[in-house]
């Protein structure tokens, strides 16, 4: 008998409790919200459009400026374009690095739309300095090989002027 009251007694607190929960969107939007937002989702998106042409556009002293522009700016947008600012393709490879990583960690705190637009910037961003790294270690392998490249010629002419002296002294 108890067990046949506690099923009801149960069941009515399980859904009392689901009244206190935070309450959905309804199902149903409207064309006018859903074109709203649509909207609106363009228009942000634009606004990364135009600012990252700007930006791969840019020279070294706009960067700068806007770096300085942009430092200590609480806001995300700030920080999010602090971060693309830093991964920009000709800053150094320390600042691209950190400022794709601040891109990767920036992400979460944004909508969808702007999620996939920074992927994007993120992955060709981890492909060029993939691409400048593989760059730079041919580079150091390239000036290796000239420094022994140079230190042969001076062991080979070190070696020809002995034997031009030895060969020399020994002529009549």
């Amino acid at each position: 008998m108890i067990k046949r009251l506690m099923f009801p007694v149960l069941l009515a607190g399980m859904l009392t409790g689901c009244g206190l929960l935070p309450r959905q969107e309804p199902a149903s939007v409207t064309d006018a919200e859903l074109t709203q937002r649509m909207e609106f989702a363009n228009k942000e998106m634009q606004v990364r459009l135009q600012y990252s042409d700007w930006l791969l556009a840019s020279q070294p002293q706009q960067r700068e400026q806007e770096r300085e522009r942009l430092h200590n700016q609480p806001d995300l947008e700030s920080r999010v374009s602090l971060a693309m600012v830093n991964s920009h393709p000709d800053e150094p490879v320390a600042s691209r690095r950190a400022g794709l990583d601040a891109l990767k960690g920036l992400q979460p705190e944004l909508g969808l739309d702007a999620q996939a637009f920074l992927r994007s910037w993120i992955a060709l961003g981890e492909q060029l300095l993939a691409r400048d790294s593989r760059r730079d270690d041919q580079s150091k392998e390239v000036q290796r090989l000239k420094r022994q490249i140079e230190q042969l010629s001076a062991i080979d002419e070190q070696l020809n002027r002995r034997k031009y002296q030895e060969t020399g002294s020994a002529l009549p």
